[in-house]
């Protein structure tokens, strides 16, 4: 079928049966956990209409989506970490990529380990907990080891072009350095997150007849930004208009990181601004792998639809946090910063409502207590988030005032924390050596105008009373 825009890949049929709810009301709630790497709410269900996204679309027409999920902390292992144990980076105290979490907190129950112990079936393919690194999977979570489609489906057959290696699929190098983007000519099925979901098509079929929990995690977007050519031919490069490289004013020392991942990468400058041609290439690649993504998403949905589990399967997609664009002349996450701690949460859940948009401020920390009301299993006692089923049911509700997200300058012993509200986003950098978090700079911005820290502007200094106790409420709590 053809791969259009505007083009309708759901059938009537499948409509139907998204719709309908279990005859058996005691029957276990299967769970497909999506996660997705690096992703922005740039989205079309987002709002985002030169985006081409319709299976991402069609789940969030057949649930709800959250317009205002935030992550705990936004880089990869301690937001997974967060998510898969139900608990904030402090109570957990790692902040970095390499270690393992249960070094800080050996006896947690993860959310799949709660399922496993629940009688259900546990399995993950792709990256679910941070794997690189020298971090590690966790054997407890899963009744089986993950899945490595390398193993299952066989390594590819290396392909290569004058100094171009690494062609026969999405990590393409030249000179021994990862080309930051490209158009692939390879097989679509030899790309790592379909051949992911490949071998998880496989296991919703073994699965079927038993009540299972099946995390899909997806390496992309994250770079390097390759996608087979079709879906970079979705786009086109004169409707992609590149951020002002401004960074806001009065902002602290500490807010923005000088994006070193990315610099990594071959044809990357290690310092300075990049330009509009290499900015334009960038961002092009970012959104065609996303509509590579979305495709893939789309094959797990009719994997589901066709072993008759839509109506007795819980989904839940989420991104470990956002990323920045280009945005203020910067790239990538590691900040405190909206776009790199605000990412897509969307869960469709069959016996709740449809095509719903929820406004109220959320956490992904919500995700675990979510996920057990609705597959009806006790709730853990540590768990540090609150369960969004009150928001499934009334969209209209609001649960919480405050997101709280925080990240550390490692080098300089600095901890940035950062709440937003309703209108407003305020971030302190402390000293976290310090017994009494002694605060070295603050910063607050109003959500609808990021280009200016309004920090000493007097105008709203009972905004930044009001935020700063409420920061210090919610950080009392969260270790």
């Amino acid at each position: 079928m053809k791969y259009e825009k505007t083009s309708v890949i759901v059938t009537f049929s499948l409509i139907n049966v998204f719709t309908s709810l279990s005859n058996n009301v005691n029957e276990k709630m299967n769970v497909i956990f999506i996660a997705v790497d690096d992703l922005r709410p740039e989205l079309n269900c987002f709002g985002a209409d030169y985006m081409v996204t319709p299976n991402i679309d069609f789940l969030a027409k057949n649930g709800v989506i959250f317009k205002r999920a935030y992550c705990q902390q936004a880089v990869s292992a301690p937001s997974r970490n967060s998510v898969l144990t139900g608990l904030r980076p402090d109570a957990i105290g790692i902040y970095d990529l390499s270690t393992f979490f249960r070094k800080k907190v050996p006896n947690v129950i993860t959310l799949p380990q709660h399922f496993k112990n629940s009688g259900y079936r546990t399995e993950s393919v792709g990256k679910i907990f941070h794997l690189s690194h020298g971090n590690s999977d966790d054997s407890l979570s899963w009744s089986i080891p993950r899945l490595n489609p390398n193993l299952l489906l066989g390594k590819l057959k290396k392909v290569s072009y004058n100094d171009t290696t690494g062609l026969e699929s999405d990590y393409p190098k030249v000179s021994g350095r990862l080309l930051p983007f490209y158009s692939s000519k390879a097989p679509e099925n030899d790309m790592t997150d379909a051949r992911t979901v490949t071998v998880a098509i496989e296991r919703i079929k073994a699965l079927k007849e038993t009540p299972f929990f099946l995390a899909i995690g997806f390496v992309k977007p994250h770079l390097p930004f390759v996608a087979p050519e079709k879906y970079w031919n979705l786009y086109d490069d004169n409707d992609i208009q590149i951020p002002l490289r401004e960074k806001p004013k009065n902002c602290s020392e500490y807010c923005f990181a000088d994006f070193g991942e990315l610099r990594k990468y071959h044809g990357i400058p290690s310092t300075g601004l990049l330009d509009d041609s290499l900015s334009r290439n960038l961002i092009h690649g970012y959104r065609a792998s996303i509509s590579f993504i979305d495709h893939q998403i789309g094959r797990l949905i009719e994997a589901l639809r066709s072993n008759d589990l839509l109506d007795k399967t819980v989904i839940v997609l989420w991104g470990d946090h956002g990323w920045k664009l280009g945005d203020f002349g910067s790239w990538c996450k590691h900040s405190n910063i909206e776009m790199d701690v605000k990412s897509p949460l969307i869960i469709s859940s069959p016996k709740h409502k449809k095509s719903i948009s929820v406004n109220s401020i959320v956490e992904f920390i919500d995700i675990y207590p979510t996920l057990c009301d609705l597959a009806g299993l006790e709730k853990p006692a540590h768990l540090q988030g609150i369960s969004l089923v009150p928001l499934l049911n009334n969209p209209e509700s609001e649960t919480k005032e405050y997101a709280l997200s925080q990240y550390p300058r490692e080098k300089e012993k600095v901890m940035g924390y950062s709440i937003c509200s309703k209108e407003y986003r305020y971030t302190r950098w402390v000293n976290f050596d310090s017994p009494s978090k002694e605060i070295i700079e603050e910063e607050l911005y109003k959500l609808d105008d990021l280009s200016n820290n309004i920090v000493k502007d007097s105008t709203y200094k009972s905004v930044l009373v009001s935020l700063s106790d409420a920061l210090n409420n919610i950080t009392k709590v969260c270790r």
